[in-house]
């Protein structure tokens, strides 16, 4: 029964193997590859080494994305955590009525352009909601255009709530219980046992969110700001997206998603140390 079950888990899961494969490691591969060149696409590419690299790393524009991303992370990331966990903590004491939590997750199945077109609607100064309410354009002021794309970000939590509904569900009801009947009120439970027992879901929540932020309000980002005002919402994907597409410098574009990755994994690296910190020892 043993061997038939790992049989079937093995051909269940081979679609999603081959199709992770075919379109996530083969082309990270061949990008890879690409970021020791000088290559436009028209011509052969040609070795370059670490030239490449450091060409890259010494572009002023390269720094000014860093603090772009820097600032979006620290403020999106944050909320969508601790956005997940409060949803996710209504939910579990049943504040949350079954048609709140598929609005709450109706929003991460929606197509990027279609959240992008959303947003914009809601901040047109014409017409727009918050535009009216503001009294004034918000995508052309920095600040402005750099708390849309993080509401933009934030609006799709759904993962990250039922992500974190589950870990609560798995608690040991005893613990609230027994913190319960020594007087703890429900400010201390929370403190002392539930968010100790689910950090480290919430680490992990916020290495991926530090890639999937990213990445989700990449689509919406060209569709609203283009990066503007002032380069002050042109994170590293737009950056690459630019560098490698719009101006055909596909080599240093392969460079620049290189060192995204990279940051990305780093970011993952420390969250998978804490959580091994953060593991109960008996």
């Amino acid at each position: 029964m043993r061997s038939r079950y790992r049989r079937g888990t093995l051909l269940l899961g081979a679609p999603f193997a081959l199709g992770a494969l075919l379109l996530v490691v083969g082309p990270a591969v061949v990008t890879a590859g690409y970021a020791f060149t000088s290559y436009d696409g028209l011509s052969p590419a040609e070795w370059n080494g670490l030239q490449t690299f450091r060409d890259v790393l010494a572009d002023p524009e390269l720094h000014a994305s860093l603090r772009s991303t820097g600032v979006f992370l620290a403020l999106a990331v944050p909320v969508r955590v601790l956005g997940g966990l409060l949803l996710a903590l209504l939910a579990q004491s049943g504040r949350l009525s079954g048609a709140t939590r598929t609005a709450v997750f109706a929003p991460a199945v929606l197509p990027d352009p279609a959240t992008a077109l959303i947003w914009l609607w809601v901040v047109n100064p014409l017409y727009g909601p918050l535009g009216l309410v503001l009294d004034g354009p918000v995508l052309v002021d920095r600040w402005g255009a750099r708390l849309t794309v993080v509401a933009l970000s934030v609006f799709a939590l759904g993962e990250g709530f039922l992500v974190t509904l589950a870990a609560r569900r798995e608690l040991p009801p005893e613990l609230d219980e027994l913190a319960r009947v020594e007087g703890a009120s429900a400010w201390q439970r929370l403190r002392r046992v539930t968010l100790p027992l689910l950090a480290p879901v919430l680490l992990l929540l916020a290495a991926r969110d530090v890639l999937a932020s990213m990445t989700m309000a990449l689509v919406p980002t060209l569709l609203l700001t283009r990066g503007g005002p002032l380069d002050a919402t042109k994170t590293l994907p737009l950056l690459v997206y630019e560098r490698g597409f719009r101006e055909g410098e596909l080599g240093e574009g392969a460079a620049l998603a290189v060192l995204t990755l990279l940051l990305g994994l780093a970011a993952f690296a420390v969250a998978l140390l804490a959580v091994r910190l953060l593991r109960p020892r008996h």
